[in-house]
């Protein structure tokens, strides 16, 4: 197994791959849950009105919700994806509760290094210290999938080592079942259909994420295709070692990138926000293609202020008429064109089938609140945008606006959407984004 594991100490812990034992855990917490939430409920007044019995259920769950994301933490794939989900938008659940969640980005529990040392020498039928020349044993970041090691090769070079947790995916449609019982208790946490879309793009993650020798083509696509764009790195993949269950790349030092922002003078931190931004455009906009797994523990900043990106598990490739279609929206919202709306919304192939499309001036209305960033030719102060509520609010005003289901194409993009939103929200960035949208239009030949 080599000598690093007289380093490795007791700090990790193995990871439950039976579906008993993951199935019992999660049942646990579900109950515990469901308990707080019927002392919650004895516990109030008979005549607290409808607001406050559920504000006394949302504070019985944040009371639990240390331990909620303990246990999500330790068993890692399905239960720690939903975790990451939910804190990648601040507004989809409470502050307290979003900010507990964001130490699954970089904080969760490791796995024991000898599980480690056992993936690796599976995946690569050699003794680890006859591959590497040091293999650190404690791990410098650890995900839903798997974790990261740094190490370094007999050559010298220093690379990264992600190794997958065992057991993730044939684990998977029975954690998803019990987790999406679990975020529908007493619908505090989210709404049933909210719910049911936060599983099932954890499942569609999941089993894109599972396969580290596709990731790793996805790495070196990326990377050749990013390596003269300015500011921007993406590491190298070691094709040679890497595996199903195993990736090794370049090792790109750097701190987790909303972290490093929020710590920036206001120049320099717009600066940064101003290239991230950048580079989703020139990905989606120019290359039809998609890194689409936006949580914050997948970008980083370096010494030098270049933004890294991690984690190509999950990308997306499109047909160019869709991020066209994007940019031809915006002309017409810019024109206040509520007609040209419900023409590009039709065309999209928005709402559900034999739905009448809402009235123009609606949806004009309904845009306002959500393309607020995008609306006039200014910077926009990111850290006082709270859009959640108000599209809540403005939705059950136009029920009509319920139907208006995206189109399969589009949910993916605008999960990446909020991504990047609540990575700008919490470096509080102040940006000109429609200039960089009008840019992105004349390089596609869409007038403006």
């Amino acid at each position: 197994m080599g000598k690093w594991d007289e380093l490795a100490g007791e700090k990790g812990r193995r990871v439950d791959t039976s579906r008993l034992g993951r199935a019992v855990k999660l049942g646990k917490l579900g109950a515990r849950f469901t308990g707080s939430m019927i002392k919650a409920q004895l516990g109030r007044k008979k005549s607290d009105d409808e607001g406050e019995q559920l504000e006394a259920m949302a504070d019985a769950a944040l009371r639990n919700a240390k331990h909620i994301v303990q246990v999500m933490g330790e068993m890692k794939g399905a239960a720690m994806k939903v975790g990451q989900m939910l804190s990648a938008d601040p507004d989809l659940v409470a502050p307290e509760f979003a900010d507990m969640l964001a130490t699954l980005q970089h904080d969760a529990p490791p796995m024991d290094y000898v599980t480690v040392a056992q993936v690796v020498e599976a995946a690569l039928d050699r003794p680890i210290d006859a591959v590497f020349k040091f293999f650190d044993p404690e791990p410098i970041g650890s995900a839903s999938i798997g974790q990261v090691h740094r190490a370094t090769l007999p050559d010298g070079r220093a690379v990264a080592v992600k190794v997958q947790y065992p057991g993730i995916e044939a684990s998977l449609e029975s954690d998803l079942k019990n987790l999406a019982s679990l975020l529908k208790v007493g619908r505090v946490l989210m709404t049933r259909e909210r719910a049911e879309s936060i599983v099932a793009e954890a499942r569609n993650a999941i089993l894109s994420e599972a396969d580290y020798e596709a990731e790793a083509r996805n790495l070196q696509r990326f990377h050749d295709l990013l390596a003269d764009f300015p500011g921007v790195r993406v590491p190298a993949p070691v094709m040679a070692l890497s595996r199903r269950s195993l990736l090794v790349m370049e090792f790109i030092e750097g701190q987790k990138l909303d972290d490093a922002m929020a710590a920036l003078p206001a120049s320099r931190r717009d600066a940064v926000a101003e290239r991230f931004i950048a580079l989703f455009v020139h990905l989606y906009h120019d290359h039809a293609v998609l890194h689409a797994d936006p949580h914050p523990g997948n970008f980083m900043l370096d010494g030098d202020d270049n933004v890294v990106l991690l984690d190509f598990g999950c990308v997306r490739q499109y047909a160019p008429r869709w991020p066209d279609s994007v940019l031809k929206l915006l002309t017409v919202y810019w024109r206040r064109d509520g007609e040209g709306i419900r023409r590009v919304f039709t065309e999209q192939g928005y709402g559900k089938p034999g739905m009448t499309m809402p009235d123009g001036q609606v949806l004009l209305d309904y845009l306002d609140l959500i393309l607020a960033p995008l609306r006039e030719d200014a910077e926009f102060d990111f850290g006082d945008w709270q859009v959640h509520a108000k599209t809540r609010q403005y939705v059950r005003q136009h029920l009509e606006m319920v139907k208006l289901v995206p189109p399969p194409e589009m949910l993916l993009y605008y999960r990446v959407l909020l991504g990047v939103k609540g990575i700008m929200a919490r470096s509080g960035a102040r940006l000109n984004l429609r200039h960089m949208a009008e840019a992105a239009c004349v390089r596609r030949g869409i007038p403006l």
